[in-house]
């Protein structure tokens, strides 16, 4: 996700101890996360908040992140998290995009800082953009098997969708939902970002405007080609001038949440960092575990593969 005004709109934590787990394609049950209460201060029961201590779509300054890559897995190891994933944009202008010389620098260095330590699990990966409705993205397969995690988003170059916005609601809605089904069939793609993030277009697409049935169609489909679901903490960016209420939007993305949950499709939790909110997961989190999303479904870091081990 590009970064520009909206890191002035957040305000990330430093990582209240968020963030933790991610899956393998091949085979995928999670280790580490756990079903908790907290209590909310006001009547009624306790707040379900299923901890997840990952964080698996970040950015570093070879995109629109703040920090080097020395830094990043320093915070990392600090915030003690179990899991990052480094993820920078491989779109058109972007420096890793642009540059094999740059591409195979930001791999090395990614090595150097991970096999220095082992405090924390870090994965080389990137960022692609949905290039159309159809499903062509901007990384292709041959820069995909240098990489351990691979995520799509749409973005401001995402034709029919966040570029060319019909005018047609209905129209729009039918081009996310195409260009999603079109991402499950590429073959390395392993997430699919901040799914839904239509809320900052004119017109604005909410969560609650997509049809169900639509919905449990793609989910059975990301279900059965492996791709996983990013729950992403900083979400109400996305509908920042939509005029929805941020509780509003809470309680329609956990419903959507819920017909993925229900076609068994799995989850990580990120913050997307472009400054200090790395490990910041907690409305992820928050979202899971009103959705009631069981562990299972929480990828686990340990099961991705690593290049080289």
């Amino acid at each position: 996700m590009k970064a520009t005004p909206r890191r002035e709109f957040l305000r990330a934590s430093m990582a209240a101890g968020a963030a933790g787990s991610a899956w393998s394609a091949a085979e995928g049950v999670c280790a580490a996360p756990a079903m908790r209460e907290h209590a909310t201060g006001k009547e009624g029961p306790p707040e379900k908040f299923l901890h997840v201590n990952h964080d698996l779509h970040t950015h570093t300054l070879y995109s629109d992140g703040a920090h080097p890559i020395p830094l990043h897995v320093l915070e990392a190891r600090a915030f003690e998290l179990d899991a990052i994933a480094i993820t920078d944009h491989f779109t058109p202008g972007s420096k890793i995009y642009q540059s094999e010389e740059e591409f195979g620098r930001y791999l090395a260095e990614i090595e150097r800082e991970r096999s220095g330590q082992a405090d924390v699990i870090v994965l080389a990966g990137a960022e692609a953009t949905a290039l159309d409705a159809t499903g062509r993205i901007s990384l292709d397969a041959r820069h995909a098997e240098k990489l351990e995690w691979v995520l799509c988003d749409l973005g401001g170059t995402s034709e029919g969708t966040l570029s060319r916005t019909p005018r047609d609601k209905r129209k729009y809605v039918d081009n996310v939902l195409r260009t999603y089904l079109g991402l499950c069939d590429v073959p390395y793609l392993d997430v699919i970002a901040h799914p839904f993030n239509t809320g900052n277009t004119e017109p604005a697409a909410l969560p609650a405007d997509y049809p169900q049935r639509l919905l449990r169609e793609l989910a059975a489909k990301m279900a059965e080609k492996g791709k996983v679901f990013d729950v992403m903490n900083d979400t109400i960016y996305w509908f920042s001038r939509s005029g929805i209420a941020p509780r509003a939007l809470t309680a329609q993305y956990v419903e959507l949440v819920k017909i993925f949950a229900a076609e068994k499709v799995r989850f990580q939790v990120s913050s997307d960092d472009h400054r200090t909110g790395l490990g910041n997961t907690r409305w992820s989190q928050i979202v899971l575990g009103r959705a009631g999303v069981p562990a299972s479904q929480i990828v686990d870091p340990k099961r991705i593969r690593r290049i080289g081990k």
